[in-house]
């Protein structure tokens, strides 16, 4: 099965809520696939082509400027990593990237110094709270799904876990072992991922069968995925898909930009009701979501 692409443009921004054409088709493509592609949900090509401009300046500058900025544990989730300091898929060898991670906290935000600059910080803080707003309208549909308000699972997010990452794969990098990847194969830990990518390429799926899917590149279109806590909270009805990114072996660097939307730390995660019925029991006990992403964060970062 190939990536569903979907455009959102009957969605409008002035729309009460979203038309049942595409939630339906919204719900088989995360039920099916847990992937999808979008197009017109309110980012245009200069903020994207913007944050992009952003992070390959950011990577362009030596490790001892970027290291000012490092990444220091789970709990705080922001600053920079070196290629080969996260592996994210445990036990296997360092991913082949460098990354930024900017968790914008909204109950505590992070000092002035941890950002390289006010530019830095005012160009990640706007596409951070424009992402967040299409992520919004994401949710709603999904919400709709459900048969549930629309706000249900946009209400818990107060922005304490919600964090950007800025993310570089090398061109030409020869991996020092067979099993290493540009990121390696994992599933994401909350509940919605949106993906901006270039067109290198890379990204893959494993569908169904088993089968990795190539993830195609759409010039201003999204890449969107349901992650773990989504899968608990819908009990297994959307799927929390197992992605990887392999090594660049061509000249050309691959840039990429991921918000991942999570709730507050307090949320309590428990299956729907809807979800559970006699044949079908729930299949994950109650958690709350700070927990869930501690538990997550911690085995994936080789600090």
């Amino acid at each position: 099965m190939q990536v569903p692409v979907i455009d959102f443009s009957a969605y409008g921004a002035g729309a009460a809520e979203p038309p049942e054409a595409l939630v339906s088709e919204v719900h088989l493509a995360l039920r099916e696939m847990g992937f999808m592609v979008v197009s017109n949900v309110g980012l245009g090509s200069a903020e994207i082509d913007h944050i992009f401009a952003v992070s390959r300046e950011f990577f362009s500058a030596d490790e001892g400027f970027k290291q000012c900025f490092g990444y220091r544990d789970a709990a705080e989730n922001f600053g920079y990593q070196a290629v080969g300091a996260e592996s994210l898929h445990p036990g296997m060898p360092g991913d082949l990237k460098e990354s930024f991670t900017l968790r914008l906290n909204a109950y505590d935000p992070p000092a002035d110094e941890r950002f390289p600059s006010p530019a830095f910080k005012a160009s990640v803080t706007s596409f951070y709270e424009e992402s967040l707003a299409a992520a919004r309208r994401l949710l709603q549909v999904i919400a709709q799904a459900f048969e549930l308000p629309l706000d249900y699972f946009t209400a818990p997010i107060g922005g304490e876990n919600v964090s950007l990452r800025l993310l570089h794969y090398p061109g030409r990098q020869a991996p020092a072992a067979a099993d290493q990847l540009g990121a390696g194969a994992h599933t994401d830990y909350g509940i919605l991922t949106l993906l901006f990518q270039d067109d290198v390429g890379g990204l893959e799926v494993r569908d169904s069968e088993g089968k990795w899917q190539p993830v195609p590149c759409i010039p201003g279109a999204i890449v969107i995925n349901t992650g773990d806590l989504m899968h608990r909270w819908t009990n297994g009805s959307l799927r929390s898909t197992e992605h990887r990114v392999l090594p660049v072996s061509g000249p050309r660097d691959r840039y990429s930009v991921a918000l991942f939307v999570d709730p507050d730390s307090d949320t309590l995660v428990e299956v729907l009701p809807q979800c559970v019925d006699a044949d079908n029991p729930a299949r994950f006990g109650p958690i709350t979501a700070g927990e869930h992403l501690r538990q997550k964060l911690t085995v994936t970062h080789n600090l």
